[in-house]
């Protein structure tokens, strides 16, 4: 097994303190000066359907990770998940709008088996 990547994250001005760094995560840890400011994420990915007003995001999903957190500290990467979507559709629309939301579906379900093998519980 390969050694973790590490990433330097300054606790108190003048020290720092190098911690593993997942090889997924794309998030850069400049303005982290405390274990508790610390968040690994992963790549965003988004899915987006054409309203009558635009094209609109309505969801964004990404892994994440905070491994320090004070209350509730994340013992594994979990799948965080923005979802929004407010809009009215002709019903002509809705078929394409369904397809948008089982892509949707199963990019949610392809993100939380990655979460699953990451703890190793796959």
């Amino acid at each position: 097994m390969t050694e973790p990547r590490m990433v330097d994250v300054t606790v108190v001005e003048t020290r720092t303190v190098p911690i593993p760094e997942p090889d997924w995560c794309v998030a850069a840890h400049d303005g982290a000066h405390h274990f508790t400011d610390l968040t690994h994420t992963g790549r965003e990915t988004s899915v987006s359907v054409d309203t009558p007003h635009g094209t609109v995001r309505f969801l964004v999903v990404q892994l994440a990770h905070s491994p320090y957190l004070e209350r509730q500290p994340e013992p594994h990467p979990v799948v965080s998940v923005s979802l929004d979507l407010e809009a009215d559709f002709t019903a002509e629309a809705i078929p394409g709008v369904a397809a948008r939301l089982r892509e949707a579906a199963d990019h949610l379900d392809q993100l939380a088996a990655e979460a699953i093998r990451l703890r190793g519980d796959a």
